[in-house]
């Protein structure tokens, strides 16, 4: 990859960014598709997303950035305009640069795990889900994905218990004929969406037994316990490389990239 001056850069902000899976993924798409685009990570703390993104305002150079932890509530408050989806989940992952410098918002995560688990074999209509940290922004993007989806009912649950209640007010209020579960029995998707394994010694998210009886694990990062568990129980896994790997075509399509002639060489 040659990166000049007329190279547009869609980078991917949060803090810390040492784990992050989608760069590879998009700078192959980039070249690819004969697109003079570059994904990078950068380091961006909490107190510099807002100056951070009033610099991508200003700058042509960026197509937008792709947005994950810790960044995915607050920068909803920093961008000019929301997509319905993220305006009901109050999360975005996905900012999309004008040429005019406003930035718009989206939330693709949970789009991109559907369509992860779909590359596995994985069914979710007529399933049943547990969410850990469900009231996260991505918590909250894939339980909302899997509501689309036509999946039967959902067990929510976060340590925060005011995030836990409004995911769940989210659900009922827009997907009501899904069931909230409060039980964890014959559960047939398991999802960690907690940052429980970004360092090496965190423990398994899921009980062993919930693991074996599940048809699909997904983890938003790559927990090594729960791959472990998961490989001796024989159950099909979706980890956080193959979720980075599938928000390629959500988040470059809300770019409009097929039709934005001046980021092709």
């Amino acid at each position: 990859m040659s990166i000049t001056g007329k190279t547009k850069l869609f980078p991917i902000v949060g803090h810390p960014v040492e784990n992050v899976f989608s760069p590879p993924a998009f700078n192959v798409w980039f070249e690819k598709n004969d697109v003079d685009g570059c994904m990078i990570a950068m380091d961006v703390p909490p107190d510099g997303l807002e100056s951070f993104l009033s610099i991508m305002r200003t700058s042509p150079s960026f197509l937008g950035c792709s947005v994950t932890y810790p960044h995915k509530q607050a920068a909803l408050h920093c961008v000019d305009e929301l997509t319905p989806r993220a305006e009901r989940l109050g999360v975005l992952n996905t900012i999309r640069r004008t040429p005019d410098g406003r930035l718009i918002g989206d939330a693709t995560d949970g789009a991109a795990l559907v369509t992860a688990m779909r590359t596995v074999g994985g069914q979710i209509k007529g399933k049943t889900a547990m969410i850990l940290g469900a009231g996260g922004g991505a918590g909250m993007a894939i339980a909302d994905a899997f509501c689309a989806a036509s999946i039967s009912g959902l067990v929510l649950l976060d340590t925060d218990v005011n995030r836990q209640d409004h995911v769940k007010k989210m659900i009922g209020d827009h997907w009501p004929e899904v069931k909230i579960l409060e039980a964890a029995q014959e559960i047939e998707i398991l999802v960690n969406a907690t940052s429980m394994g970004a360092n090496p010694t965190d423990p398994c998210p899921f009980d062993p037994t919930l693991i074996a009886k599940a048809d699909i694990i997904c983890d938003v990062l790559s927990n090594p316990k729960l791959a472990e568990l998961t490989k001796a129980s024989g159950t099909r896994l979706v980890n956080g490389q193959m979720m980075g790997e599938a928000q390629v075509l959500p988040q470059l399509r809300f770019l409009g990239l097929d039709q934005r002639d001046v980021s092709r060489n």
